[in-house]
């Protein structure tokens, strides 16, 4: 009876062995590991920012790509003694740590070339875009069009009450691309066209509208060399975060991550 047991002993201690063996002991600090707690937290985060949604699955991998850059990061600032005297949060050791980094990345003045190309993905954001100065009194419901006719006779005739100049709203040099969305692309293609300084009755995607154009400016596109260092710029700054996070992840092939996927 005493050897079978002693042969299975001997038989589970060779397995632990090999075990051991091709799957090494990794000391603590070294093991960055996504627990089902840090899961859970990850999903709680970001369903108190959606509207209690749960992130879809490239949604979740992304979080967790960035839950683990920020443990990284901050492994690394608690290895380099940032924390020392300093009673701040997680959150602003990872930032003072992914200053370091980055403020470390060196990132060369861009080609002609690059930044033209940098520029054109991106030119809507430097454009001057086409802006809209008017007053509107809005009205809403079943007798909106009815109301809002009425209300145009009686400023027509310069007999508005208190109520209508309080329910006036004023937009002042709006971007166009930015009314369409609560007014509807109608109501701006119509709104642009009116005679500057005239009150006008038009429909809106939501209701009727007492509108008067005060002043219309088209928009144009900015040529590159017109605000090339501020493009320079924002190009180095895109730059920097790009070989910034890929310095933080070199980082990390010194440690151990499990992401503990369900």
């Amino acid at each position: 009876m005493g050897e079978p047991l002693l042969q299975f002993m001997v038989l589970g201690a060779m397995i632990f062995a090999a075990h051991a063996a091709v799957t090494p002991a990794v000391p603590k600090e070294k093991l960055i590991e996504v627990t089902p707690e840090v899961r859970q937290s990850i999903v709680d985060a970001f369903k108190s920012t959606h509207e209690g949604r749960e992130p879809g699955a490239d949604e979740y991998r992304k979080l967790v790509d960035v839950w683990i850059l920020n443990e990284i990061t901050f492994r690394e600032a608690l290895a380099q003694g940032l924390d020392k005297g300093d009673e701040m949060i997680r959150d602003r050791i990872v930032h003072k740590m992914r200053l370091l980094i980055f403020n470390g990345v060196e990132v060369k003045e861009p080609t002609r070339a690059e930044l033209e190309a940098w520029y054109e993905k991106r030119r809507a954001q430097y454009d001057v875009p086409e802006t809209i100065s008017f007053i509107s009194v809005p009205f809403t419901g079943p007798n909106a069009e009815a109301e809002a006719r009425q209300t145009l006779e009686q400023i027509l005739a310069g007999e508005e009450s208190e109520e209508t100049q309080n329910r006036a709203l004023i937009f002042g040099e709006r971007p166009r691309k930015s009314l369409e969305p609560s007014f509807g692309t109608p109501f701006v293609e119509t709104l642009v066209a009116l005679p500057q300084g005239e009150w006008r009755v038009v429909q809106s995607k939501d209701g009727w509208n007492v509108v008067r154009l005060d002043a219309y400016a088209a928009g144009h596109p900015t040529d590159l060399d017109e605000i090339s260092a501020q493009v320079a710029l924002a190009w180095k700054d895109e730059r920097r975060r790009i070989l910034g996070i890929a310095a933080t992840k070199d980082l990390g092939n010194a440690y151990v991550i499990r992401r503990n996927e369900p």
